[in-house]
């Protein structure tokens, strides 16, 4: 069952998680205002708690959000946890704060690192070109995608521009670069 996000922050934050760490959704949860999702990757099983009102914008985290998580941590339904909301209350951030398995991002606080997007990037991009050709190039030769110094590829210019991005640090643009090929990936599945 998947769960369109009204957030474009969350959403895109979402499949940068998806394609990292192979969360697939478990469940809405109406009762904490959440959509959960989990990863069973390495004898691990973590858990994505995105907060969302009840017509699935973005939310904020309070407290007891926050206690409701841990709590599953804490009793072994989970190795670890990170909650995804708008903002987060002072008391909120505080317990997160503390709490070795559990890790917050809002649209104030991300936590990517230029290798994790770069890495989410080229996974989004092989999948965009396997599907599109049948293949992914191994050397920028064997695409046709661009072509006498034109690009005939959508997924091939995000690609370079991404390249152009990483080359100078802007975690930003790559972020942008990302929720691109999110959308080209979109498109292509109808």
């Amino acid at each position: 069952m998947e769960v369109e996000l009204k957030s474009d922050w969350q959403d895109t934050q979402v499949e940068l998680l998806k394609t990292l760490h192979g969360y697939e959704v478990a469940e809405v949860n109406k009762e904490v205002g959440c959509v959960d999702y989990v990863s069973k990757r390495d004898d691990e099983k973590k858990l994505l708690r995105v907060i969302v009102d009840p017509e699935f914008n973005a939310s904020k985290a309070y407290f007891e959000t926050t206690r409701k998580t841990l709590d599953a941590v804490e009793n072994g339904y989970y190795d670890e946890a990170t909650i995804m909301a708008e903002r987060f209350t002072k008391a909120s951030k505080r317990l997160a704060r503390k709490e070795e398995n559990l890790e917050y991002v809002s649209s104030e606080h991300g936590h990517y690192s230029l290798i994790e997007l770069m890495d989410a990037i080229q996974k989004v991009t092989r999948e965009l070109c396997e599907a599109e050709c049948g293949k992914f190039p191994t050397r920028a030769e064997d695409c046709q995608g661009y072509q006498d110094g034109e690009y005939l590829c959508p997924v091939r210019r995000v690609s370079d521009d991404a390249d152009f991005h990483a080359e100078r640090g802007w975690l930003p643009l790559l972020m942008n670069d990302f929720s691109r090929l999110v959308a080209l990936r979109r498109e292509m599945n109808g």
